[in-house]
């Protein structure tokens, strides 16, 4: 259950799971989804994480997305919220990803991916086509699509107690993708991530302080442009949890979480929460002017310390959200993915 894009209504389908090949080396997953709106997705993933007897790791994933009526509100950080439309995004992507775990705490590698991508106009009746509304100068990628390859190099240290429910520690990652329009030559870009997370625990680790920050930038050369599918995306239940969902497009973002949590009882924890972020056109904007924010509470169930559900309510000058999410919050992409494109 759960597990598709925000927006896609209830969605469920089956799973294919063995942890025990190769005794227990070996992981080999297949899911099949779709919910009651029509969006589908379709997963198949074969990996080896680092162990105790070696320290390589790999993963190769298959991908096929079929969302329907994705929100879009225009370009940059003054798009209004009465400007919303519809696209849909047809994608399959292949990846494959390699790294050897230094120590423990450290990991270095690299992927690579191409990716089959169709945005078209959407398909939801209360919400014009984003197509009809917004010119390829406003919008680049708005009238043609391209495929795509991708190669990154990443790193990660990684202190974290129980990265499914963290309760002390750090995470701290750094991603550089190179994507290469292989269709028009028009959307070759380069981007970093930078993605840091700390939790502060006290009184027996039944309180919690959770932070984090994240940035995406990008970088063009002259006549290259990022299409707006694989722009960094905020608002919504990841980020800025008093927005709706895809509230925010441009090519860099910052965002910036604070979470206090205390344990209720075993099983679920309370929070309270502070959210602000903003995306920019250009690099030279990355400050801690203008942000968009919003706070908030909610709920975390989690079963052998590791979160299953949460329940998040945000408020912010654009109303009130309601969120439940059968993830943890703070959660980072998987590497070789564009780590900052929510819709994945």
């Amino acid at each position: 259950m759960g597990g598709l894009v925000t927006g896609s209504g209830f969605a469920l389908g089956p799973e294919y799971l063995r942890r025990d090949l190769a005794r227990g080396r070996l992981l080999l997953r297949g899911t099949a989804q779709s919910s009651f709106s029509a969006y589908q997705k379709y997963d198949l993933q074969f990996s080896m994480p680092p162990t105790a007897r070696s320290r390589f790791f790999f993963d190769t994933q298959a991908v096929h997305r079929n969302y329907p009526g994705l929100d879009y509100y225009g370009p940059g950080p003054q798009s209004s919220k009465l400007s919303r439309s519809t696209y849909r995004l047809e994608d399959t992507q292949f990846n494959a990803t390699a790294g050897l775990q230094l120590l423990p705490q450290l990991g270095v590698g690299g992927s690579f991916g191409y990716t089959l991508l169709n945005a078209g106009p959407g398909t939801e009746d209360d919400f014009i086509s984003a197509d009809k509304v917004f010119t390829p100068g406003q919008t680049p990628g708005i009238q043609d699509q391209a495929n795509y390859t991708r190669q990154s190099l990443f790193a990660q240290y990684d202190t974290r107690d129980n990265p499914g429910g963290p309760r002390s520690g750090s995470n701290y990652l750094v991603e550089y993708t190179f994507y290469q329009d292989r269709s028009l030559g028009r959307h070759d870009f380069d981007r970093l991530d930078l993605h840091l997370q700390q939790y502060v625990s006290f009184f027996n680790q039944r309180r919690v302080f959770a932070l984090r920050a994240h940035t995406s930038l990008a970088f063009t050369d002259t006549g290259q442009s990022v299409p707006f599918y694989l722009q960094p995306i905020i608002g919504g239940s990841e980020n800025l949890r008093g927005y709706r969902p895809f509230r925010f497009y441009d090519d860099n973002s910052l965002i910036l979480n604070a979470e206090y949590r205390w344990e209720t009882f075993s099983g679920m924890d309370m929070a309270i929460f502070a959210d602000a972020g903003k995306v920019f056109h250009r690099r030279s904007e990355l400050d801690f002017s203008n942000l968009e924010s919003d706070v908030g509470f909610g709920f975390r169930f989690n079963a052998r310390n590791n979160v299953f559900l949460r329940v998040d309510v945000g408020f912010s000058q654009e109303g009130v959200q309601v969120w439940v999410k059968f993830n943890n919050i703070f959660s980072e992409g998987r590497f070789g993915a564009p780590a900052t494109q929510t819709v994945f």
